[in-house]
């Protein structure tokens, strides 16, 4: 009869359902949440009851045979999962979750009806009835249920959801263990084993296991779904928090509710607040958790205050509450359904546990005088006997205020520094917070590298066309510094700061490289180096592509930047072998160079003293030695005479000659035009970011014509005669390198008339 009942429970919800869905479509899935919620609410008041068979320990009891006690603890550890899975399911749309709702829970529904009289039995015992209360709601829960898995099972055959069964099949039976390891009922290991004869308490070995178990747990669990799609990581965090929840209130019973046992111990409070956080997405209550019940539970773990059996459901109870709520959150944060909290958040974390504590304290004062309460472990011992000297301090400093003629106790001292105790904590967890958070960041940054990296590996392999990594991509260019089309934008900007420069440096050439502050020169010297990332185009240095190649390519390079930073504790010998090591230069190489450029470079007496005893000039001159130590093909110097005296500047410029007559390129940006002019083979002149002009310094004095006048016709913006004389420069310059004739630079009429003006007056 029991069975009969529960079909037409059955039938009726799944008819409902059906019609709901069938004539409001687009309101579906809305329909299968209601009934989800509907489900959740009617387990949970079938096990705010407790169940007859859980007084008995092992397969052994005057209900059923130890075969029929086995199948039926497994058939309600199957409802458990599937209930919880048809909750937490209907909300998110995940293909092997709705398989298991279709499939596993419409199994399970059939074996619940088959078996109904004894599953009501396993609730009241011997002595059922139809009409009791639990049989009444079992049967209307049933009847929920089976109208969202009947409901699944019809849309799964509606829609032909048959594509890849094989990969279906694998990843059910994947999912399946996870969600049963995750929801098992307290009682389970009690009823199927019996007694275990073991405890966990006092770091003995079970102890230690479960808490190297909690973190290898925490472990798998972030690198099992780390990859995973978001709505399958927030799904399992749901599901977990779910599984935290049913597990708390598993067999507690509605006699027993009052003020006297509410659940607001601390993790008490963390188990709720973990679901309303994840279901609601409420951020003061996930932060609270993150910095308060965290520290709870980890206290509680370390230092448990009661030791059962460890098969018993209220062990059970005890440590599957207290590994949830403290690996959750943690996972929430790692998985990104909160974000990052700050010190504001903290603070607000301490303030609301004052609150909560402050409470606490009243209410254990309050309740105590008539009855039996140790909300967060204020009034009894279970703290002073983990910490011996607070006893004292607890009998001691008592306040006693009578209100109506009742005396209330209050351990004031021993409650502040409970207090203190714990918001000590709570600032040391998020000193530790803060560290694993530089480790996230630095394991980001790492995993963004690498992906670059092996992008960049691809388009290097496709270039090179089966020849080794390590070769040049274009051998031609070993004697070459080649810039491509490159442009260069900063962050988030839209303007370039160097726009589709290209140009072409070969070996025994002084390449000078002229601009006025602000043109694009230090942007584009650091992207020939390495030291930035180049946004459009390419650059080769000897034939390696600095993008694709930076090692090979930098090892072929010397660089002088303009701000001469060296270590400067170190002597500026240790200094020079320190980059000679980068380098690899050879023992008998360095010797030889460090003594010819010390002596070049009067450095010879300065070597063995600490460099920050060194001038400017003398740190300069030390770094053109380091960028030299390994007689680069590429010598490249930024602003390398700035601020130096006639003779130091003198040395360098000489330095620069001869390593580009040993057919190397000495290339270097200037906006000292006598320097350039002296010592140049060739210029560029680049104005706002763009290349106005390479120009031969020889045909330019051959030909008459100043640099200096040619330089400022780039950069000046005045009108009139020497604005077009400046302009008649640039023409003859560029006739000169072009080597043919061009058309007469136009001055404007307004330009004319403004030159008449000057004139005039």
């Amino acid at each position: 009869m029991a069975s009969v009942y529960m079909i037409l429970s059955v039938m009726f919800f799944a008819g409902v359902l059906y019609v709901l869905n069938r004539f409001a479509k687009s309101k579906a899935n809305i329909y299968f949440k209601v009934f989800a919620v509907l489900l959740f609410a009617f387990y949970m008041a079938r096990i705010f009851a407790e169940d007859y068979i859980d007084q008995f320990w092992g397969l052994e009891n005057n209900l059923f045979s130890p075969v029929a006690t086995a199948f039926l603890v497994l058939l309600k550890w199957l409802t458990l999962v599937s209930i919880g899975s048809a909750v937490v399911g209907c909300f998110f749309n995940i293909k092997t979750i709705n398989n298991i709702i279709a499939f596993l829970g419409n199994f399970v529904l059939l074996f619940n009806i088959i078996f109904a009289s004894s599953i009501f039995k396993m609730f009241d015992g011997a002595n059922w009835s139809l009409s009791g209360y639990r049989a009444i709601e079992y049967i209307l829960e049933m009847g929920i249920f089976g109208a969202i898995t009947i409901n699944y099972l019809i849309t799964k055959i509606k829609t032909k959801d048959w594509q890849d069964l094989t990969g279906q099949i694998k990843y059910f039976f994947i999912v399946l263990p996870c969600l049963f390891l995750a929801m098992m009922p307290l009682s389970t290991l009690q009823l199927l084993f019996g007694h275990s004869g073991r405890t966990i308490e006092d770091f003995n070995l079970m102890h230690r296991l479960v808490m190297y178990g909690i973190v290898i747990v925490t472990v798998v669990l972030f690198l099992a779904f780390r990859k995973k799609d978001k709505q399958i990581r927030d799904f399992a965090l749901t599901f977990m928090a779910l599984a935290a929840f049913f597990a708390f209130f598993y067999n507690h019973n509605y006699k027993d509710l009052s003020y006297t046992n509410l659940p607001l111990h601390l993790c008490n409070t963390g188990v709720i607040m973990v679901l309303l956080a994840f279901v609601f997405r409420i951020r003061g209550l996930f932060y609270f958790n993150y910095f308060v019940n965290i520290i709870g539970c980890i206290v509680a773990i370390v230092m448990p205050d009661f030791a059962p059996d460890m098969f018993a459901a209220s062990g059970m109870h005890f440590w599957i509450c207290h590994i949830y709520v403290l690996i959750l959150p943690i996972l929430a944060r790692l998985f990104g359904m909160f974000s990052r909290p700050n010190f504001k958040m903290m603070r607000m974390a301490v303030y609301i546990f004052t609150i909560y504590f402050v409470s606490m304290m009243f209410a254990n004062a309050y309740i105590n005088s008539f009855a039996s309460v140790d909300y967060f472990f204020l009034y009894g011992n279970k703290i002073v006997d983990k910490i011996g000297f607070l006893g004292q301090i607890k009998l001691n400093y008592v306040w006693l205020p009578v209100v109506n003629g009742v005396t209330y106790k209050v351990f004031w001292l021993y409650d502040i520094l409970v207090y203190v105790g714990f918001v000590f904590l709570m600032f040391m967890i998020w000193l530790v917070f803060e560290y694993f958070y530089k480790l996230e960041d630095h394991y980001a940054e790492l995993l963004a590298l690498k992906k670059i990296d092996s992008l960049e590996i691809k388009e290097l392999r496709k270039k090179m066309k089966g020849r080794k990594l390590s070769e040049p991509v274009n051998p031609e260019g070993k004697d070459t510094l080649k810039i491509s089309h490159f442009s260069k934008v900063y962050g988030l900007n839209k303007f370039k700061s160097v726009d589709d420069f290209s140009l072409e440096v070969h070996g025994g050439e002084v390449f000078g490289f002229l601009g006025h502050n602000g043109a694009g020169k230090s942007t584009l010297i650091k992207s020939i180096v390495g030291i930035q990332s180049i946004t459009e185009g390419s650059i080769e240095v000897c034939g390696y592509d600095i993008k694709l190649q930076p090692l090979q390519a930098k090892m072929h390079m010397g660089y002088v930047s303009d701000n001469h930073s060296v270590y400067e504790n170190l002597t500026g010998r240790e200094y020079i072998n320190y980059v000679a090591d980068l380098y690899l230069v050879s023992k008998q190489d360095r010797d030889e160079r460090i003594d010819k450029y010390s002596k070049m470079f009067e450095l010879t007496d300065a070597l063995d003293r600490q460099i920050k005893g060194y001038s400017h000039g003398m740190k300069q001159k030390l770094v053109v030695i380091a960028a030299l130590i390994h007689d680069p093909k590429v010598w490249v110097l930024d602003e390398p005479l700035t601020g130096l005296d006639p003779s130091s500047s003198y040395q360098i410029k000489e330095c620069m000659r001869e390593h580009a007559n040993k057919g190397n390129i000495v290339f270097f940006s200037s906006h000292v035009i006598e320097v350039v002019e002296k010592i140049c083979d060739r210029i560029a002149i680049i104005q706002k970011g763009k290349l106005q002009g390479v120009f031969d310094v020889k045909k330019l004095k051959e030909n008459g014509i100043n640099l200096e006048k040619l330089y400022l016709s780039f950069i000046d913006n005045t009108e009139g005669e020497e604005h077009a004389e400046l302009l008649s420069v640039q023409k003859k310059a560029f006739e000169v390198m072009s080597g043919k004739k061009t058309t007469k630079v136009k001055v404007s009429a307004n330009k004319k008339e403004t030159a008449d003006k000057k004139k005039t007056t």
